[in-house]
């Protein structure tokens, strides 16, 4: 193939025939063109139904603010499908042609489907992220000098489709394509890319596919050290008639308007070598597939937060570390359990308490002191910072750079004077490049944490910890990494 599929982040325009589900007779010509940042709009040189209906739409005579699924093909021959679709323009001109416009956030190319949840039709699925060479170790080149008949050979090898890792539910293997041109710009080129692939083990929906996906990119994304956008997604299935009667597995594209931090990718001059690569993830944790989705309801949460802080490359310091030491909270309070009592004891107490507010005790008094006995068996944020730094001391041998007392103190009166801005607490907290650091420490504290909750041990994060040159200075030393 000359060139690779377009991708999440590439804009394509095709013109077809379209309709709506079920009333195949009513073909619409139009003009469909998908953006990254405005999503799929088809333009449409005609109305959907008939012109009386059109007309009372439009005088409000009938809503028109439904959500609609669109069906079409391209003059290419592709099947396509906008789920979701919203009519958001109109025009009756008199005399003239009537013509709308539609939106769709979910565009499927290649199968027509009424349903991104329902229809479980597809067995396979494909998708990139950026850096995903690099996250799999895949090096698809080489190349031979020879000096003296001033030559250099290439080679470009596809990567074969291997084992990667498995679930109860689905398997996961990493595979390659090989793409060629000869355009006038380049002369010649020669791109291979890598994808991974999920095959599940009976037919599944669109979104099934897709959050799957959207997990492994975050694991990803985790063990990169910074966040790796979906760059590409397609799916397998359901089987295509072919001339002959012959039949071979569909090939269907989905595009969406995803958002992310910084407006997507971001034009990087040289690649970051990650904490850890997908093969290293496996050999030292066979099992941390399943162990992600097993545990990731419980700290997705957390995982929002953490990938917000660390996506979002324009934000003010001080939101910046509310939100990682929210995440760190949030993380810990979902998968420790600790309590400052015993449940037991403490319902006991909770009791005790509020059979001891006085009878005189104002209305808006007696419900601030229920809600705060409610919540008073919650770990302060100090205690927690002292627990997690006392469980990673004990795990590494070592406690985490810059982690003693009084850093934590001034990390409790920082978020406490950012919360709710009380003047005692102006002069304790950190300045705006100790709020940087201070929130770049809480992340590596998470990623810590998150790689020891899929079965990592502490002696095989250390080593990777050298690799990362601002967590391996975050990590030994208590000064800003220079």
């Amino acid at each position: 193939m000359a060139g690779p599929p377009p991708g999440i982040y590439d804009s394509f325009t095709e013109r077809g025939l379209f309709w709506l589900p079920n009333k195949r007779d009513d073909e619409v010509p139009g003009t469909l063109t998908y953006d990254p940042e405005k999503g799929a709009v088809l333009e449409l040189l005609g109305v959907f139904g008939e012109l009386n209906d059109a007309l009372a739409k439009a005088f409000g005579g009938a809503r028109d603010d439904e959500e609609q699924v669109i069906h079409g093909v391209t003059t290419k021959g592709k099947p396509v499908s906008l789920l979701r679709a919203h009519d958001i323009h109109r025009q009756l001109p008199m005399p003239g042609i009537p013509h709308e416009t539609w939106t769709s956030n979910q565009l499927v190319v290649g199968a027509h489907i009424t349903s991104a949840d329902d229809e479980a039709i597809f067995s396979k699925c494909y998708f990139r992220f950026e850096d995903i060479e690099t996250w799999l170790e895949h090096a698809p080149f080489t190349n031979v000098v020879d000096n003296a008949a001033r030559t250099v050979t290439v080679v470009a090898e596809t990567p074969r489709e291997v084992f990667f890792a498995s679930h109860e539910e689905f398997t996961v293997s990493s595979v390659g394509s090989l793409y060629s041109n000869n355009k006038p710009a380049t002369h010649y080129a020669v791109d291979v890319t890598s994808q991974l692939a999920i095959t599940a083990k009976e037919p599944r929906s669109l979104n099934w596919h897709l959050n799957r996906a959207a997990r492994l990119q975050e694991l990803a994304s985790l063990c990169s050290g910074h966040y790796l956008p979906l760059t590409a997604f397609e799916l397998r299935g359901p089987d295509q008639e072919l001339s002959g009667g012959k039949r071979r597995m569909g090939e269907v594209h989905f595009y969406a308007q995803l958002i992310h931090g910084s407006n997507g990718l971001i034009d990087r001059s040289k690649r970051r070598t990650p904490m850890l690569t997908g093969p290293e993830l496996i050999r030292f944790s066979s099992n941390a597939v399943q162990l992600w989705f097993d545990q990731f309801d419980a700290f997705s949460p957390a995982l929002r937060l953490f990938f917000t802080i660390t996506a979002e490359h324009q934000m003010f310091t001080n939101i910046r570390l509310l939100l990682a030491i929210q995440a760190l909270e949030v993380f810990h309070r979902r998968t420790s359990g600790d309590a400052v009592m015993t449940e037991d004891t403490f319902e006991t107490f909770a009791q005790t308490m509020v059979a001891a507010i006085p009878a005189d005790t104002s209305p808006a008094m007696r419900e601030k002191l229920h809600t705060l006995y409610r919540f008073a068996n919650e770990p302060t944020l100090k205690q927690r910072l002292r627990s997690i730094v006392t469980s990673l001391t004990e795990a590494f041998g070592e406690r985490p750079g810059g982690f003693d007392s009084s850093f934590i103190r001034k990390l409790v009166d920082t978020r406490n004077y950012y919360t709710h801005f009380s003047e005692e607490l102006r002069a304790r907290t950190f300045d705006g490049e100790g709020m940087y650091w201070a929130a770049r420490r809480v992340v590596l504290l998470l990623t810590l944490l998150f790689l020891q909750r899929l079965g990592i041990n502490a002696n095989d994060i250390k080593p990777l910890l050298k690799r990362h040159r601002e967590f391996a200075k975050l990590w030994s030393e208590a000064k800003f990494p220079r």
